[in-house]
């Protein structure tokens, strides 16, 4: 018997009992990244077919700035293209009111100085050598300091030492392990507990979607996923840096 694809098993399910208006998981929230072709590209579309909402909104904090200096506006427009880069539009949209609040009470050298203390912090941390590991640094420093208030961003700074060591090793196996045990996990959640994970249904669709595309691109079929027990996915999924984000 020929191989069953697995991203069969991607179908969403009907009538899920999601939270109205629900804010989107934090973008540090997340476990791990993969950062394959095939993942990259799959974020490209979705900014693609978001762009004519994130022009709305990028024109609306650009207003909200010209209140500021001239030097002041180019610096937190600059700060805000940043976020855009890697940020969904849900996320962008959420936090845009307190990213316009910011601009007006943190001065410039304040924000230069708080990635400074991040920085040194970091450099004290057990963190995984290579240059995809230091680009996740370099981006989680920039961002840490405009998404998270001064009394959680060390313990989202933990939390992101975890998230680099789980997301260093980005090889074909490592990555194709991955993906079964996040097929598998899913396969097992309750209703609920999908509710809870991806809080929007849009995101619950585009993760199947992502899912679906790395299950082919790694030639998944449904017997790597079903010999995956309740054992291995425990402990694959400790710890948990998924829970306690600073911003859920």
């Amino acid at each position: 018997m020929a191989p069953i694809d697995a991203s069969n098993l991607l179908k969403p399910r009907n009538d899920l009992p999601w939270s109205l208006s629900p804010p989107p998981k934090p973008y540090w929230s997340r476990p791990f990244v993969i950062d394959n072709q095939p993942a990259r590209a799959f974020a490209e579309r979705l900014v693609t077919d978001e762009r004519l909402d994130r022009a709305l909104l990028r024109d609306q904090v650009e207003g909200e700035l010209s209140a500021l200096s001239a030097a002041k506006k180019r610096f937190w427009m600059a700060e805000y293209c940043f976020l855009e880069k890697f940020m969904s539009f849900d996320q962008l949209a959420v936090y845009a009111p307190g990213f316009i609040s910011l601009s007006r009470v943190m001065p410039r050298k304040q924000v230069i100085c708080r990635r400074m203390v991040i920085k040194r912090y970091l450099d004290t941390a057990d963190l995984p050598s290579s240059r995809f590991v230091s680009r996740l640094r370099n981006r989680f420093t920039r961002s840490s300091i405009l998404l998270y208030p001064a009394e959680k961003i060390f313990i989202a700074a933990d939390k992101f030492v975890q998230f680099a060591t789980r997301s260093a090793d980005q090889s074909k196996r490592a990555n194709r392990r991955r993906v079964i045990m996040l097929l598998r996990s899913l396969h097992m959640m309750t209703d609920q507990e999908i509710c809870e994970q991806f809080r929007r249904p849009s995101d619950y669709h585009n993760e199947l979607k992502l899912l679906s595309e790395l299950a082919r691109h790694y030639k998944i079929d449904i017997s790597d996923v079903f010999t995956i027990s309740a054992v291995e996915i425990s402990q694959f999924w400790r710890p948990d840096i998924g829970s306690d984000d600073p911003l859920l």
